[in-house]
C-alpha cells in the first residue's frame, strides 16, 4: 500500500482517543505523530536498510547509456571481454569485411578505432538489422559509413568469440548468475542477495522477462518477452526469436520459491533477491532487507514506546494516549501489509523469519487496497461521530441513529459502524474465496505447469541454448 495511506492509518488510530481529537481540534499537533508512525516501517526500509543492504552478485543485463538513461550503452571493441558475454550493449564502427551473407543470415567484420571483431546476424535479427541499414550489409560495406550494431558478446563451439546481433540480451547471462548465488547461498550457509536490474529502452518501454525456478530437475530458465509500456501493455511484434529467448543454468544444490508470485520484471527498478540455505535447501527472499523488524509488533511497541517518551519529555499531558495510538498506527501498517503476499517477520527476536501473508484477494489486489482504505475512512468518520460531543460541546453527533432507531447510543453507534463497515465486510468475503482458489491452484500448481511445459517445449526447440 502507498505511504500516504498508512500515514493515514495512523492519524485513524488517534481518532479512537478523543483527548487526542480534542487536540487536534484545538490545533495541537503531537497526535500527528500517530499517522508518522504509520508511515515510518516502509520509510525505515526504503531510505535506510535499502541502502545498507549488501548485495552480492548484481545482475546488470543491459547497462544504461549514462546521459540517456536507456539501453543499450556503447562499448568499445577492445573492452568487449572484460564486459562479458550475453549483457546488451551497442557497439559503432565499420563495416569491413562482408565473410557470407545469405537471406536471413549474414557474417562480417566491424572495426572501430580499438579493435574488430566479426559480428553476425541471423533470423529475425538479419532483417531488422537490413532494415534499419535500408539495404544489404554487402552493399552498406562499400559505403565505408559508420554504423551502430546492438547485440551482445558471444562464442561458437571452437571459443572463437563474435558480437550477436540483437535488441536484447541472451537471457543465459541471467540465469547463469542466479544459479551461481543459489550455489553460492549453499556453500556458504549464508544469505547471498542478487539485485537484478531492469531493462529499459527507448521510448519509455522496459524489455519483460520472467526468471522461472524449475526446483524438480534444479534448474534456472530465464524466458525474455516483450517490450511492454510502464503499464504493462506489450508492444506488438517485439518478442526476441526463439534462438535467444531462452536462457537455462543448472544448480548444483536443491532449491525452493517461497514467494507465490512469478518472477517477472519490466518497468520500474528491478527487484533484490535473496537466497538463503534453510536445511538443506536454499529458499528465495522475496526483497530481503523489507518487512524485516520494521513490520513486528515488537517494532510497533518500540517505536511508539519510543514517540510518547519523546512527547512526555517536552510535556504533552496526553503522552499515553499518543503512545498508544502510535503503537496502533505502527501496528495497523503491519496488519494491512500482512494481508497480502509477502508477510512480516512479526514477533523478533522469537521469530527469525516472515510469516506468510493470508494472502486476501491474491487476484484483485487494487480492490483489497479500496477495501483497505474504506475500512479507515469508515473508523475515522464513526469515531469523529460518536466523539462530536466530547471533543466539541455543545455540538451534537452528525449522524444518530438512536433517535431514528429508538435504541440506545451505544446500539446506534454500533449500527452506524456496521453499516459503514459492509463495502470492506463484503470485499473481504469475496477475497476470503478468491484466497482459497488461489491457493487451490497453487497446490495444484496449474499455472506452474503450464510455465514449465511452455518454457520446457521452447527449450527444446533451441536444442538447449
Amino acid at each position: 500500500m502507498r505511504g500516504w495511506t498508512h500515514y493515514f492509518s495512523g492519524l485513524v488510530m488517534a481518532s479512537f482517543f478523543p483527548q487526542l481529537l480534542s487536540d487536534l481540534a484545538k490545533g495541537v499537533m503531537w497526535p500527528v505523530l500517530a499517522g508518522v508512525a504509520g508511515y515510518l516501517p516502509d520509510f525505515l526500509d526504503f531510505k535506510f536498510k535499502k541502502w545498507l543492504w549488501k548485495i552480492d552478485f548484481v545482475v546488470d543485463p543491459a547497462p544504461r547509456d549514462p546521459p540517456r538513461k536507456i539501453s543499450p550503452r556503447r562499448a568499445r571493441i577492445s573492452e568487449l571481454r572484460a564486459l562479458g558475454k550475453w549483457r546488451f550493449f551497442y557497439i559503432e564502427g565499420a563495416i569491413q569485411e562482408v565473410i557470407e551473407e545469405r537471406d536471413g543470415f549474414a557474417k562480417f567484420k566491424v572495426s572501430d578505432d580499438t579493435g574488430s571483431i566479426i559480428v553476425i546476424a541471423r533470423d529475425k535479427d538479419y532483417y531488422n538489422l537490413t532494415r534499419i541499414l535500408g539495404m544489404r550489409i554487402s552493399e552498406a560495406a562499400k559505403i565505408g559509413k559508420i554504423y551502430r550494431f546492438p547485440g551482445y558478446l558471444d562464442a561458437e563451439e571452437n571459443g572463437e568469440v563474435y558480437w550477436n546481433i540483437a535488441d536484447a540480451p541472451h537471457p543465459q547471462y541471467i540465469a547463469s548468475a542466479v544459479a551461481e548465488a543459489i550455489d553460492r547461498a549453499y556453500e556458504t550457509a549464508r544469505m547471498v542477495t542478487v539485485k537484478i536490474h531492469n531493462i529499459r529502452m527507448p521510448g519509455d518501454f522496459y524489455r519483460r522477462f520472467l526468471v522461472h525456478y524449475d526446483e524438480k530437475n534444479r534448474r534456472i530458465m530465464v524466458v525474455m518477452g516483450p517490450l511492454v509500456s510502464t503499464g504493462g501493455l506489450p508492444l506488438e511484434g517485439s518478442d526476441p526469436p526463439e534462438y535467444r529467448k531462452i536462457g537455462v543454468a543448472e544448480t548444483k544444490y536443491p532449491f525452493r520459491k517461497v514467494y507465490p508470485r512469478p518472477t517477472i520484471i519490466d518497468a520500474f527498478s528491478g527487484p533484490e533477491i535473496g537466497y538463503e540455505k534453510v536445511g538443506d535447501v536454499v529458499e528465495e527472499v522475496f526483497i530481503p532487507w523489507h518487512r524485516g523488524f520494521t513490520h513486528s509488533i515488537t517494532g510497533s511497541i518500540l517505536i511508539g514506546g519510543l514517540i510518547g517518551l519523546v512527547s512526555l519529555l517536552f510535556g504533552y499531558p496526553n503522552w499515553v494516549y499518543l503512545t498508544l495510538a502510535s503503537i496502533l498506527g505502527y501496528l495497523m501498517h503491519v496488519l494491512e501489509d500482512q494481508l497480502g503476499f509477502m508477510g512480516s517477520n512479526l514477533l523478533p527476536p522469537m521469530t527469525k523469519r516472515r510469516i506468510p501473508g493470508v494472502m486476501l484477494g491474491p487476484s484483485k489486489q487494487g480492490l483489497m487496497n479500496f477495501a483497505t482504505n474504506w475500512l479507515m475512512l469508515s473508523l475515522l468518520i464513526w469515531n469523529v461521530n460518536r466523539y462530536m460531543p466530547i471533543v466539541a460541546p455543545p455540538t451534537p453527533k452528525i449522524i444518530e441513529l438512536s433517535t431514528l432507531l429508538k435504541v440506545t447510543p451505544e446500539v446506534g453507534d454500533a449500527v452506524l459502524l456496521l453499516f459503514l463497515l459492509s463495502p470492506t465486510i463484503l470485499v473481504y468475503i469475496w477475497g476470503l474465496i478468491d484466497r482459497r482458489k488461489f491457493i487451490e491452484r497453487y497446490r495444484l500448481k496449474i499455472e506452474e505447469e503450464k510455465v514449465r511445459e511452455a518454457v520446457e517445449e521452447a527449450y527444446e526447440e533451441t536444442s538447449g541454448f
